[in-house]
């Protein structure tokens, strides 16, 4: 659902730049080739995007590794894949918005995509040093809608879209 999210919102809201971003998902408990729910296909046909064909694939160090940036829903996520031994910076997407909404109130930092995405890093790093998160920890967690009606999924579907917007308007020309 988020790599279909990503995606429509990177080609809708910054058609001249979304090519330069590759968006691709993976979950750290996911069976490979397994299809997206049908709540999560008819939650996204909702809003005209089709993950109908998408198919699961668990998050690997090998897979990871291809990755510039990794954004994980919860921060156990993020520590599991420190541990097993992924060396891309990963971060909790919502902690990683919230940066980059602060990032830009001071405007678009100029640079490539790979060094707007450093900026972030740093900042996001900054404001876990220093305790400046504006939420508890578990308020930056995205659940998982396994389980959920077609609603619940688009509930997720609106945290996600919320945070994915100023996320790559961070990283976006």
């Amino acid at each position: 659902m988020a790599e279909g999210l990503a995606r429509d919102l990177a080609t809708r809201r910054h058609p001249d730049d979304a090519s330069l971003l590759r968006f691709s998902s993976a979950g750290v408990g996911a069976q490979n080739g397994n299809p997206p729910t049908e709540e999560a296909v008819l939650a996204m046909a909702e809003r005209g995007i089709d993950i109908a064909s998408h198919r699961a694939r668990r998050a690997t160090p090998d897979v990871v590794g291809a990755c510039d940036l990794v954004l994980t829903m919860e921060e156990r996520q993020r520590l599991w894949l420190l541990e097993s031994g992924a060396e891309t910076p990963a971060f909790v997407l919502l902690k990683l918005s919230e940066a980059a909404a602060d990032g830009l109130k001071e405007g678009t930092a100029p640079g490539t995509v790979r060094e707007r995405v450093g900026r972030l890093g740093l900042l996001t790093t900054e404001i876990d040093h220093e305790g400046l998160w504006t939420m508890p920890d578990h308020e930056y967690e995205v659940p998982d809608p396994i389980g959920l009606s077609v609603d619940g999924y688009l509930t997720v579907a609106a945290r996600l879209e919320a945070s994915l917007t100023d996320l790559l308007r961070a990283l976006l020309p």
